[in-house]
């Protein structure tokens, strides 16, 4: 009886052993996302970030920490690292941290003001871009010492010296407080950072950093690497094209290259984002949209989307009234920069 009581006792403490590894070795269920891929994984951390949580478990075999780093990065203009920890089930805990928090955000708003100051007076998006790619290298010296504020936005704007990560963190928060959505893109061995955009529908790079003369140039301003295409890009830059052109595509609704180019037109609010592309319409933007327009491309009252509204707007410009396309009334009557409508091919 006596071995049989010290057996049991033995198996007992063996199950709780197993049990309390257990426990320490896997997340609790709140802990686990069900993203599948890594774009999906980096929008989980993100927002689990921002509610508090910065770790969570993925049970995806197709999740790539690297992939998940590099988007995290895209999207949010901190300096930041992250932890990896593997799971003899194959699952894949990710940590994400963001040091200096404080002093980074201190930075960023700084980049944002000096954003919002620099697009002062331009009209289009391009313009917009310029003046902040003009302000941002005029009033930054290219260093080559890598400490961590130069890597934040803080050393870009507030320092005046920065490294390459510095200059795209500095460069996507100063569009962010201009109203323009841009992201950030290194290179696979995170030697090398720059900026995207998509505009009209293309996606479009610039590089601060190298359009900043070495030694410093003062005021004047290289163009070399401003808004160019992915092929131009690719004669000097290397990334992962499609991992970013993934994401864009997530952050940029199709229809809103109709919104872009209505705004250019000065036919929509200038203030209006990529987030705002799928949320419907209000009245008073429908009714002052057939005003400009002179006709009814959708009814006050209607459930049409921004995206969807400024489509069809933009599509009944190329309309003819009289004899006469609704783009050149707009012209004449000089709610339309004739420059402007002319790029774009009327």
């Amino acid at each position: 009886m006596r071995k049989k009581l010290i057996k049991w006792s033995v198996v007992v403490c063996m199950v709780a052993a197993l049990l309390l590894f257990l426990r320490w070795k896997l997340p609790a269920k709140q802990d686990v996302s069900l993203a599948e891929t890594s774009l999906a994984a980096a929008d989980d951390l993100a927002v689990s970030y921002r509610d508090g949580q910065n770790s969570l478990m993925f049970r995806s075999k197709d999740i790539s920490e690297q992939e998940v780093y590099h988007l995290l990065q895209a999207g949010e203009p901190y300096l930041s690292n992250l932890e990896t920890e593997t799971y003899q089930n194959g699952a894949l805990r990710l940590t994400w941290n963001i040091p200096s928090r404080q002093e980074q955000d201190d930075g960023l708003e700084a980049a944002r003001k000096l954003g919002a100051q620099a697009v002062q007076g331009q009209i289009t998006i391009t313009g917009k871009l310029q003046a902040i790619h003009d302000a941002l290298i005029r009033g930054c010296v290219y260093t080559e010492n890598g400490e961590l504020r130069t890597q934040m936005a803080a050393g870009a704007v507030q320092d005046k010296k920065a490294v390459c990560a510095g200059y795209a963190r500095a460069f996507q928060a100063m569009c962010d407080g201009a109203g323009l959505d841009v992201y950030y893109v290194e290179d696979d061995d995170m030697t090398h950072a720059w900026n995207a955009v998509r505009l009209y529908g293309t996606t479009y790079f610039i590089d601060c950093t190298y359009d900043d003369p070495v030694p410093d140039g003062g005021e004047k301003v290289c163009q070399s690497y401003f808004m160019l295409t992915a092929d131009e890009m690719k004669q000097t830059h290397t990334w992962n094209a499609e991992l970013y052109e993934d994401y864009l595509d997530s952050r940029y609704p199709e229809n809103f290259a109709y919104i872009q180019r209505m705004q250019d037109l000065q036919l929509a609010d200038a203030g209006l984002r990529a987030g705002d592309c799928d949320k419907n319409a209000s009245s008073g933007e429908i009714t002052q949209l057939n005003k400009l327009l002179d006709t009814t491309v959708a009814d006050s009252e209607e459930k049409i989307s921004r995206g969807e509204l400024y489509k069809k707007g933009y599509q009944a410009l190329s309309e003819e009234v009289d004899g006469e396309k609704r783009i050149e009334r707009l012209i004449n009557n000089y709610t339309v920069p004739m420059l402007v409508a002319r790029k774009m091919g009327f």
